[in-house]
């Protein structure tokens, strides 16, 4: 591919971008190949956009060999493809690196880490970088909670997933409705159907709705006509009226 009309580093941004949206991967990476054809240094938009997981070390070397700084976004890419790959000492390694420049780990960074973890099964781990957001005064987010809850419950640790979703109140962060349908689905998942239906009355008064997930874990617990799967149902069915209008 010889695209001659295009002479500056924003227009073939402008192309990788859209063909990468497509997953036109191959041209992307052909427009890129291309442009030190013609003197044209990638900067860190181009980097970012085309890193993918099986791509991102190799794209990262050559960004820094260019002497492109990487961004926050192009950590949280990084760390996400390894997490995703299960390299989670590499995510770790990667977060220390980016500690000790001048960047600031963000929230979605942590989220990204923590969820990686719990999904591994590294749940002491997750557990003590939740605990050290905490310790280092960073106002956690619903991603962080739900994530740490949702790792806790799929180990079996239902006392300390409940604890951290009262918690979250007392630590400034409101429960929405995905840390209440996670924290529903851990208590459903290990047959505790008395503290489930508690929840979902506290979730459906405050006006949240049930997942899919949630309802279905319900209906395979409970009979059809249980009073929390109407209560669930006639939740539904008021949202649905609310979106409509």
């Amino acid at each position: 591919m010889v695209t001659n009309g295009i002479v500056d580093i924003f227009s073939y941004n402008f192309l990788i971008n859209g063909y990468c949206k497509c997953n036109r991967i191959d041209e992307a990476n052909e427009l890129f190949d291309e442009m030190s054809h013609k003197s044209l240094v990638p900067d860190i938009v181009t980097y970012n956009t085309l890193i993918r997981p099986h791509t991102a070390q190799e794209l990262f070397k050559d960004m820094c060999f260019h002497g492109q700084q990487p961004n926050i976004v192009t950590f949280s890419i990084m760390i996400y493809g390894l997490c995703r790959k299960g390299n989670h000492d590499e995510a770790l390694a990667l977060l220390t690196k980016m500690e000790k420049s001048q960047l600031r780990p963000n929230l979605v960074i942590y989220s990204i880490l923590i969820n990686g973890m719990c999904k591994a099964g590294n749940i002491n781990d997750a557990r003590k970088l939740f605990s050290s957001l905490s310790e280092n005064g960073l106002q956690l987010n619903v991603y962080i909670y739900s994530a740490i809850m949702e790792g806790l419950y799929q180990e079996g640790l239902m006392d300390e997933a409940y604890n951290i979703f009262r918690d979250m109140e007392r630590g400034g962060c409101l429960p929405n409705d995905c840390c209440y349908n996670v924290i529903i689905q851990g208590f459903l998942r290990h047959d505790d159907l008395p503290k489930a239906s508690e929840l979902i009355n506290k979730m459906v008064d405050k006006g949240f709705s049930a997942d899919d997930t949630t309802t279905e874990l319900v209906v395979h617990l409970s009979s059809n006509d249980d009073l929390i799967l109407s209560k669930l149902r006639d939740r539904s069915k008021a949202s649905e009226c609310v979106n409509v209008n």
